[in-house]
């Protein structure tokens, strides 16, 4: 039961946490009103969120790393969200649609084995 509560504690920092910085990213690089614009707030919730999941797999055990990967970046970062943008963009930008569905899913995936690397040197581990 430890371990739901910390997941839900988790999540109930990530999930705020990645609405916020995703809407500050939106109005701030693709401005105020352009609904149809790259989804640049997901691709730096994504990729930062899989880049702390990289450091906390890599620097974190047991229950805080539950905690952190499961609940904080599992709130964090979202594929739900990656569906919702890009399907969005489909009928009105079709480069933009193609671009996001290979931009998204890469930065994530190259941002958290960089993390993950690097946090293992700093940490002295091999895992």
């Amino acid at each position: 039961m430890t371990l739901v509560l910390a997941v839900a504690l988790g999540g109930a920092l990530g999930a705020p946490l990645r609405y916020l910085l995703d809407q500050f990213v939106t109005r701030r690089v693709a401005g105020v009103g352009s609904a149809r614009a790259f989804p640049w707030g997901l691709l730096t919730v994504n990729t930062l969120g899989s880049a702390l999941a990289g450091v906390f797999l890599a620097g974190t055990s047991g229950d805080l790393r539950i905690l952190l990967l499961v609940g904080v970046c599992g709130a964090f970062t979202t594929f739900s969200g990656f569906g919702w943008e890009t399907t969005r963009l489909w009928p009105d930008d079709r480069p933009a649609f193609w671009a996001a569905v290979l931009i998204l899913p890469a930065a994530s995936v190259a941002a958290f084995w960089v993390a993950w690397r690097i946090t293992l040197v700093l940490v002295g581990s091999s895992s």
